[in-house]
């Protein structure tokens, strides 16, 4: 989540600036996240294991989300095997990328406006 260190104040430039540098760093962090595991363990091993690749996939994610809230690492069994359906059925990652992102960013909002309405 978005912290704002004041960084903006050191540039001189607009918060607002800082604000989408980061989302966008942050989005692409979940582009890194999807090829490494619905394009290289389920496209890429498609061919050797069939929909076998997607449970070992879904392991693996699982152990990333270890060590955050419970509810999260739960769902990511869930969301990890659709993910991984997803792209072993249309052979690309930009399914997840797009449900990843969108999730990412709207939880980000919903911090924002949280923030919004907790401001003295």
């Amino acid at each position: 989540m978005y912290k704002g260190f004041d960084s903006h104040l050191n540039l001189e430039i607009g918060e607002w600036f800082t604000v989408v540098v980061y989302e966008l760093a942050y989005a692409l962090d979940f582009l890194g996240v999807e090829l490494l595991f619905r394009g290289f363990m389920v496209i890429g091993f498609m061919s050797i294991l069939g929909r076998g690749a997607i449970m070992p996939m879904v392991v693996t994610y699982c152990f990333l989300h270890f060590g955050k809230p419970a509810g999260e690492a739960i769902s990511s069994v869930f969301g990890g095997f659709i993910l991984g359906a997803i792209a072993y059925e249309t052979r690309s990652i930009w399914g997840g990328v797009i449900i990843h992102v969108g999730i990412a960013w709207a939880m980000e909002l919903a911090a924002f406006v949280q923030k919004g309405f907790n401001q003295p």
